[in-house]
């Protein structure tokens, strides 16, 4: 992703989120928690999980250590793979609702909004590394931007191409 301004920033997120949340609106309970993929997620699962990575980046934009956000342990967060985390986000919201995950989502979403709105473009251009000085691990100097796309509008895309592919074997 190439240097983009805030209003650049903003525009996509609306965009994908604004089609992820009309594609989700469509679905009955049944879609949400039926359908498993290979792995075994339910639709459901991809929004605990979009949800979690999101609201990790809501704590790093809050100067709180992201594994918090995720709700997975530090060394977890630190040493082990997208996988393995994604393996425990997974097992810790399995009791959650379909419609308790749907309301965390947009709750997380309006959170992020709401905490870009009162960024600048100079803000999200500064280093990841600036809102968690602290944070264990390799410093991650670009910009604190790609965080946010990445787990935004990025993430919403990704996860809705799979959402679709889920529901088509119904």
């Amino acid at each position: 992703m190439p240097e983009h301004t805030k209003a650049e920033l903003v525009s996509e997120i609306e965009t994908s989120w604004s089609k992820l949340d009309t594609a989700l609106q469509r679905l009955r309970e049944a879609q949400l928690t039926e359908p498993k993929d290979a792995e075994g997620w339910a639709v459901k699962d991809h929004l605990t999980h979009l949800a979690a990575w999101e609201r990790s980046v809501v704590f790093a934009l809050q100067g709180k250590p992201r594994h918090e956000g995720l709700g997975v342990d530090e060394e977890l967060y630190l040493n082990g793979n997208d996988d393995e985390i994604n393996a425990a986000i997974q097992k810790k919201t399995a009791s959650m609702s379909a419609a308790e995950a749907l309301a965390e989502l947009r709750n997380v979403h309006s959170q992020m909004m709401g905490l870009l709105n009162n960024l600048s473009d100079e803000d999200l251009q500064k280093p990841y590394s600036h809102y968690l000085p602290n944070e264990p691990g390799e410093p991650d100097n670009k910009p604190v931007l790609f965080k946010i796309h990445g787990n935004t509008a990025n993430h919403f895309n990704e996860h809705l191409g799979w959402i679709q592919s889920l529901i088509m074997w119904t």
